[in-house]
């Protein structure tokens, strides 16, 4: 049986808060939270409960309108990221900047290339949606930032 979602009004909070911040690096569950918080205190209206916003995270992870990432540089948990216009993430590859954090989609047929040279040379079928690569964004490594 599906398991059936309500868009309550603190599920439609988190993901209109999840969509102001798309731009920005991902943030951890508890970041999302703090931010989602303020946003709440400003706006007058009530914030969903701690538990609550990570329970409706995991069931935005599942829908495909958020995506989880590994946190990286040396920090354990999760990073989340509306994924907005992005939906289509497993047929790419991602790059997680260790510096700033942020997560870029790598939508070009470079991903499709590796995929196929890991296929047909190593017998290996990649999953492009949850496969990321680390290291430094052209930013950050102008900057000289390790």
């Amino acid at each position: 049986m599906e398991k059936k979602h309500y868009n309550t009004a603190g599920r439609m909070r988190l993901a209109g808060y999840l969509k102001t911040i798309a731009a920005e690096p991902p943030k951890s569950a508890d970041d999302i939270f703090s931010g989602l918080d303020a946003a709440c205190k400003a706006e007058g209206c009530a914030t969903p409960g701690r538990s609550s916003v990570y329970r409706m995270l995991s069931t935005l992870c599942e829908e495909g309108a958020v995506r989880r990432f590994p946190a990286g540089n040396g920090e354990s948990g999760a990073v989340y990221q509306y994924v907005g216009n992005h939906r289509h993430c497993d047929t790419h590859f991602h790059l997680h900047c260790l510096s700033c954090g942020d997560v870029m989609h790598l939508e070009c047929k470079c991903s499709d290339e590796v995929a196929e040279h890991l296929l047909s040379s190593h017998g290996f079928v990649v999953d492009r949606g949850r496969s990321v690569l680390y290291g430094r964004c052209a930013a950050c490594a102008a900057k000289g930032e390790n």
